[in-house]
């Protein structure tokens, strides 16, 4: 029986409640889908410190320290990267956990459950959360030993697009790629290549983020097809330089959030394109009174999609009184 997993709007929640009862967990994902991210924000948000200790990088005797001679007795000197403020707060993130040697993992055991390691002892305002890569993500990976597994709560994340893409219009993720992936949002994240294959990139939300920051400093796409396809693969990379070229073919936007437009594109790509579009350069609550009688014209799905998406990028919106009278027509299909 396979463990659902859940997206990264889930895992908010549920760190949140670890966080709380101060129960150690274990993060699985693929690379690059934000594990390190998500924790890293959490403890913004909740005005924590962060230690990130990236644990393949280390051997056993850098966690328990280097032995020294104290009153005739040896007595060990443990590493400057582990918190010391018995006063302090924080999260001790153990990153690559299931990539560490196996005597790294064993020297967890203490610390994962009885917050020492030798002569250690975490402060008690401290939370430990780990992570690591899934087994067949062909990456360097070791199979956790039981006891260690039974030290902490395991939680399975995945990329899922509708997380991925309220993240992405709040932090201005080049058009061409929201739009893209919501035409083809299992793209998202795809399986890391063979080891035949030449071009060994493939598919995550960070490999999605660093092409959106190329993009954003050159849209000039001709000039960047070997970058695509050395950033996302080269099948993914062929379907979204296709894609901006629909892009590229779509109604003026400006004029349809003046209200000077009603012209609609009919290929659903189109439609992805176009809503990506909308989102971008929407700037003012005016604009989306126009948008209220635009999505008229477009097929309900994209339709709420749009006006969804508009709530994402300005909550305010929900203030207007044509937004009331669209929630009247419309609001069974928002779930």
């Amino acid at each position: 029986m396979i463990t659902p997993a859940i997206g990264t709007s889930e895992l908010y929640k549920q760190l949140q409640a670890l966080l709380e009862a101060d129960i150690p967990c274990f993060i699985h994902g693929s690379p690059g889908i934000g594990k390190s991210y998500i924790v890293n924000d959490i403890a913004q948000k909740s005005d924590l410190e962060l230690i990130d200790v990236r644990l393949s990088q280390l051997d056993a005797v850098d966690l328990r320290g280097i032995p020294t001679i104290s009153n005739e007795q040896t007595k060990w000197m443990p590493p400057i990267f582990l918190p010391n403020d018995e006063d302090s707060k924080g999260i001790l993130f153990l990153d690559e956990l299931n990539s560490a040697p196996l005597s790294v993992q064993a020297a967890i055991y203490q610390l994962v459950l009885d917050r020492k390691i030798g002569e250690y002892t975490l402060p008690k305002g401290w939370r430990i959360i780990c992570a690591g890569n899934k087994i067949d993500d062909k990456g360097i990976v070791f199979k956790l030993p039981s006891p260690l597994i039974n030290r902490m709560v395991h939680i399975v994340l995945e990329a899922k697009y509708d997380d991925f893409k309220v993240w992405a219009i709040k932090n201005e993720i080049h058009p061409f790629v929201i739009g893209f992936l919501g035409f083809r949002p299992d793209l998202l994240s795809s399986e890391v290549p063979g080891s035949t294959e030449t071009n060994p990139a493939f598919c995550t939300p960070r490999a999605w983020n660093m092409l959106s920051n190329i993009i954003q400093k050159n849209e000039e796409i001709n000039q960047l097809h070997p970058i695509i396809y050395g950033t996302v693969g080269y099948g993914a990379g062929i379907e979204f330089i296709s894609f901006v070229k629909v892009y590229k073919t779509l109604p003026n936007i400006d004029a349809i959030l003046e209200g000077q437009s009603e012209a609609v594109p009919e290929e659903p790509s189109a439609l992805y394109a176009l809503c990506a579009a909308i989102i971008e350069k929407y700037k003012e609550s005016h604009q989306a009174v126009n948008l209220f009688e635009y999505v008229k014209h477009l097929p309900v799905e994209f339709n709420v999609m749009l006006i969804k998406d508009l709530i994402v990028k300005d909550e305010d919106i929900a203030e207007l009184e044509a937004f009331d009278a669209w929630m009247e027509q419309y609001g069974e299909y928002i779930i």
